[in-house]
């Protein structure tokens, strides 16, 4: 079943065209207005929530170009959304950290929250409970297919399976796996650089039907202040509140709160630049850049 042509839509069709689609066809095929139709609208809904969804969108694209014959596509079609008994590994998360450059510099912890796919504790998976049964699907009979008026398509009630699970799991609702918050302690190694990623083993959503978990893949993201980072030099702009002849010392406070003296010879004129060696940014192999200050 091809969900562009379900929907009457062309594969390069825009976000617009496919709710306007979604919205003419539901009408004509909504189970109030026709009762022969339940199955029917089950599927443009599906086709609905797969092609509005980017990600989603992208994967069934991908199966869509790669598959030929009806039984192979419906068979990576119920994969790619999560009905099927083979095993299936887990998705890679991907998450920005932001990082100050003091904590850069120093290195720090930090704990983060994420959402990931879990499998059930409750059920170890399975998405039975201690009353569940297994029956066979009333809609297809046990056959994991149904006739419609489009054709034979994949049974959306037991989604090809040919069976139905009664009492489910109650914390997964039978999936056997959840959507659940992930608390982490990060430590951020010294001297990371913008842009570093830091991979975290099986830590990614996990996998189903004895699938692998993905990984945990953190972008961290230096955040500037009045410091701008440039290299491993750090470049800081000092607005005085008064002439500068009036100041015998300066102090200023580094990237790394320690408080810089500095004289500045009273022939010098605003604007002017200081460079002060050693005090910009540390990277991992230790080098550290310089610190220039703009004085105006």
């Amino acid at each position: 079943m091809n969900f562009y042509k379900l929907l009457g839509l062309k594969i390069d069709a825009t976000e617009e065209e496919i709710k306007k689609a979604f919205r003419k066809q539901a009408k004509k095929f909504h189970p109030d207005l026709n009762k022969d139709s339940e199955e029917i609208f089950k599927l443009i809904n599906q086709a609905y929530k797969t092609l509005i969804d980017p990600e989603k969108r992208s994967s069934y694209n991908n199966i869509l170009g790669k598959s030929n014959l009806l039984n192979v596509f419906e068979e990576k079609l119920l994969e790619f959304l999560g009905f099927t008994d083979k095993p299936k590994n887990g998705s890679n998360i991907h998450i920005t950290l932001k990082v100050s450059l003091k904590d850069a510099i120093l290195g720090s912890e930090k704990v983060i929250t994420y959402k990931r796919y879990k499998t059930c504790e409750n059920c170890e998976g399975s998405g039975l409970s201690q009353s569940s049964k297994i029956v066979k699907c009333k809609k297809c009979d046990g056959i994991g297919k149904i006739q419609t008026k489009i054709g034979k398509i994949v049974c959306f009630n037991c989604f090809g399976k040919g069976y139905e699970i009664l009492n489910p799991c109650e914390k997964c609702k039978g999936q056997g796996y959840y959507k659940g918050l992930e608390s982490l302690k990060i430590n951020i190694p010294k001297g990371i650089d913008d842009g570093e990623r830091l991979r975290i083993r099986n830590l990614g959503h996990d996998g189903t039907n004895g699938g692998k978990s993905g990984d945990l893949i953190i972008r961290f993201k230096l955040v500037e202040n009045v410091f701008k980072k440039l290299g491993n030099d750090l470049y800081l702009k000092l607005k005085l509140q008064k002439p500068l002849e009036e100041y015998e010392i300066l102090r200023i406070k580094t990237i790394t709160d320690e408080i810089l003296e500095l004289k500045i010879p009273k022939e010098e004129k605003l604007p002017l630049t200081l460079k002060i060696p050693k005090e910009g940014y540390i990277d991992k192999s230790g080098n550290r850049g310089d610190l220039y200050i703009y004085i105006f």
